[in-house]
């Protein structure tokens, strides 16, 4: 019991935005907070995510699962959108019925092909929850697939490049729309700038990201700064 114990390592961020984005969406606009806190062993690890904003119009908590090795990392998310304006059912948490919860899962993985060429393929799906067709008969199975490299890193500077294409595996009714977009079709590509800056000895990561979205025919602008991690 000692040795599992000492194995574990206990890690956690708080970061501060303007907007959060996600796969093409703008999830939520305003002064947002987000914060993660995940417990590792080995090579497994678990953990929570919440974000949320200042005024109230937004509010997320996320329970993930997942397991990494050098090239390949595999997560299973509960995702919990539970803010006030919400179409779906935003009032029971615990709620697991496939037609009535309003929450959803997602299942993610990254490979990174190696370190010369450090090329991340990923394929996500959401395999339960609100993901469903028009009458709510079938999931839709929507997924996201994306490659991302970093195109220019110097010292405490990066440039990753991402693209990503949405669709729906279980389209019904003809129905064209998928969680992600209105249609299937590359609907994120990204531009993401991190660099960290030193101020008497505390460091202080910030971000700047550009996504376009073709299918929704829209585009946002993400500044981030990371207030702690450890």
């Amino acid at each position: 019991m000692r040795n599992f114990l000492s194995a574990q390592e206990l890690h956690s961020a708080l970061q501060l935005r303007n907007s959060h984005l996600w796969r093409g969406i703008e999830v939520s606009a305003g002064l947002i907070y987000t914060g993660d806190v995940h417990l590792d062993y080995k090579n497994f690890y678990v953990g929570f995510w919440a974000g949320g904003n200042v005024e109230g119009s937004y509010k997320e908590f996320n329970n993930y699962i997942g397991y990494k090795n050098k090239h390949l990392t595999l997560e299973l998310w509960d995702i919990y959108n539970f803010s006030p304006g919400a179409t779906y059912n935003n009032k029971e948490f615990f709620n697991y019925s496939t037609r009535e919860t309003g929450r959803f899962w997602d299942l993610r993985s990254y490979y990174t092909i190696s370190e010369k060429f450090p090329l991340v393929l990923s394929w996500n799906t959401v395999v339960f929850g609100r993901d469903r067709n028009g009458d709510n008969t079938k999931n839709k199975y929507s997924s996201f697939v994306s490659g991302e490299y970093p195109v220019y890193k110097k010292e405490n500077l990066e440039v990753r490049g991402r693209i990503g294409y949405g669709f729906a595996l279980n389209n019904t009714n003809g129905e064209k729309n998928n969680f992600f977009a209105k249609e299937s079709g590359f609907n994120e590509i990204s531009l993401i700038i991190s660099k960290s800056f030193t101020i008497e000895g505390y460091k202080i990561p910030i971000g700047i990201w550009g996504m376009w979205n073709p299918v929704n025919n829209n585009a946002f602008l993400q500044f981030s700064v990371q207030v702690y991690s450890f």
